[in-house]
């Protein structure tokens, strides 16, 4: 599944190429990816002769406005962009953004679990895991500190934390030598802020390297991200902990339905 970095990537790619088009039309072909899309609401956003004037990210979704509004994209599972042949549509192409200039835009997700949803207010109550200001916001809010969920499944909270998937979860708690299942209310002060210091770092690194291209996910020419080059954890298992003077082994075990990857020698 696409995390920030990866839909970071996204919006730093279409930005430099397509913000500042003008809109000739949308082309739908499907009724629906994971949910039903309002066709007639979107076509009014991404009207005939409007400017493409901003694409950002807000937490793991991308979102596309022009003077007439917002629509929020999540990538799902497998979501993707790539320019498009109006002429030829690509196997799991089900929406095509077609420009005054002859280009376009296609939206390819062979599982279907990516959405399209006109909306008004971006999701500005998340912690932004990019500022570490942000994080220790969070890290300080007594809510946060007296969880009793796992570290892991608190970081992947969508509900407190904008961005962040198993992948960067369990990176940032292997460089902060935190466990992936340690709970919430035991680490300490500094545990905590070493790992708002931390994340945001990592996350910054991934989105250079243009994400981790573990299994569908590829940029906006179709080319690979490099970050899985760099993974310290992730399907590393029983390799040997990249840490310095370090000689554990990585390990996987099952975590609330997820692999986790660790070293049970630094992250104890």
């Amino acid at each position: 599944m696409p995390e920030l970095p990866e839909v970071e990537s996204y919006t730093r790619a279409l930005s430099k190429e397509y913000v500042g088009k003008t809109i000739a039309k949308i082309i739908f072909y499907r009724d629906s990816v994971r949910n039903t899309l309002d066709k007639s609401a979107l076509r009014k956003v991404l009207a005939q002769n409007h400017v493409l004037t901003k694409i950002f990210r807000d937490g793991k979704q991308l979102v596309f406005e022009t003077d007439s509004g917002r629509i929020h994209v999540s990538l799902g599972m497998s979501g993707s962009f790539l320019p498009a042949e109006l002429k030829s549509p690509k196997k799991h192409e089900h929406i095509t953004l077609v420009f005054t200039d002859g280009s376009a835009l296609g939206y390819i997700d062979p599982r279907r679990f990516g959405n399209w949803e006109v909306r008004k207010n971006a999701l500005s109550h998340l912690a932004d895991p990019m500022q570490s200001t942000s994080l220790n916001r969070l890290f300080a809010n007594k809510i946060w500190k007296k969880s009793t969920r796992t570290i892991k499944d608190a970081l992947m909270d969508q509900k407190w934390i904008g961005g962040v998937g198993n992948i960067y979860a369990l990176e940032a708690l292997h460089l902060a030598h935190i466990h992936p299942k340690r709970i919430v209310d035991t680490l300490s002060t500094e545990e905590s802020f070493a790992l708002a210091e931390i994340l945001p770092k990592l996350l910054m690194r991934a989105v250079d390297a243009g994400g981790s291209s573990i299994s569908t996910y590829r940029r906006l020419h179709g080319d690979s991200g490099n970050f899985q080059e760099l993974h310290l954890v992730y399907n590393r298992e029983a390799e040997k902990c990249l840490k310095k003077n370090c000689s554990g082994k990585i390990v996987r075990i099952k975590h609330s339905g997820r692999s986790s990857w660790f070293c049970p020698v630094c992250q104890k």
